[in-house]
Order: C-alpha cells, then structure tokens, then sequence
C-alpha cells in the first residue's frame, strides 16, 4: 500500500490488544442451530489466530459463500478488522466469519481458539489514509480516534 513497513509500531506499541482464549465446549444435546458464533466482524485492526486447525471457523468470500478457513500446522489466520478497514477506506475488507458446530461424530469434542486481537493506543487516528482517496474512491469515512470507533462500537452491541 505504499506505507513504511513500521508505520503502525508506534500505533500498537502498548496499544489495547487483547489474547482471548476461547473454549467451545463438547455438545452434549442437539443445538438449536448450526452456528456457535453467529457471522461478525471484528472491531480491532487486525486479528491473528493461532492453532486455527480443524472444522469451525468459515469465512465468507466475496459471492456471499462461507468457506471453511483451516490453517496448516505452521499457519496464522489473520484477519481484517473494521478499524484497518475504516483507515484504509475500504480498501482492505473486515473479514466476515463465524464458527459453526461440527458434524455430529466431532460432538465429543471440545474447540479451542486463541485469537489475538491486534488493537492500537485509543488516540490513534483512524482518518482515511491519503493514497487510499482518490476521485474514484471518495472519503467513505468521518475522521475519529480508535479509541471513539472502539467506544462507539462497544455501545452498539451493548458492551457498554
């Protein structure tokens, strides 16, 4: 994208970035649905997913399709967040994805993820990157600071 390769160091540098382990226990009667993390995007700038091997996690592509995202042994996921999406002008996309339940054989199993949430320092603007506007692609988003966009978001789905 043109940008210094340690152009967010100072960004993230003791930024609000969260390691959360998730633990998805064994399904003992028969779920409701098929979902057991409904379809989302995630808030932060990036997100890295470590020991994403197995059935589970989907994510949808460009024609609406959800496709399974199963990582090597030697592999990291990573994900785009809707603050990289903002700073870029939409032109890196959130990833859309979920976790869906495994076949019935995999019950007895449990799932674990541990995602790492990359999220930088609150007064990091997330303003449309200039080589991200140009005529064809006008500013889509109103300047804010992360640490705005994360209390925003935070009160839409009741966080806060």
């Amino acid at each position: 994208m043109g940008l210094d390769e340690y152009y967010f160091d100072n960004y993230v540098k003791e930024g609000n970035s969260i390691l959360r382990p998730i633990y998805y226990p064994p399904i003992t009667t028969e779920p409701k649905d098929a979902v057991r993390a409904a379809s989302h995007t995630n808030i932060n700038l990036i997100t890295l997913l470590m020991g994403a091997q197995g059935k589970g996690l989907q994510v949808q592509n460009h024609e609406g399709e959800w496709i399974d995202a199963i990582a090597k042994p030697d592999e990291i996921m990573i994900n785009v967040g809707d603050m990289l999406l903002r700073h870029t002008n939409n032109r890196l996309k959130s990833t859309i994805h979920q976790v869906i339940n495994p076949e019935n054989s995999e019950w007895s199993k449990a799932r674990y993820s541990i995602p790492f949430f990359m999220h930088p320092v609150s007064d990091m603007k997330l303003n449309c990157l200039d080589l991200c506007i140009n005529e064809k692609k006008p500013k889509q988003f109103e300047n804010i600071t992360a640490g705005e966009y994360l209390n925003q978001r935070l009160k839409e789905i009741g966080l806060v």
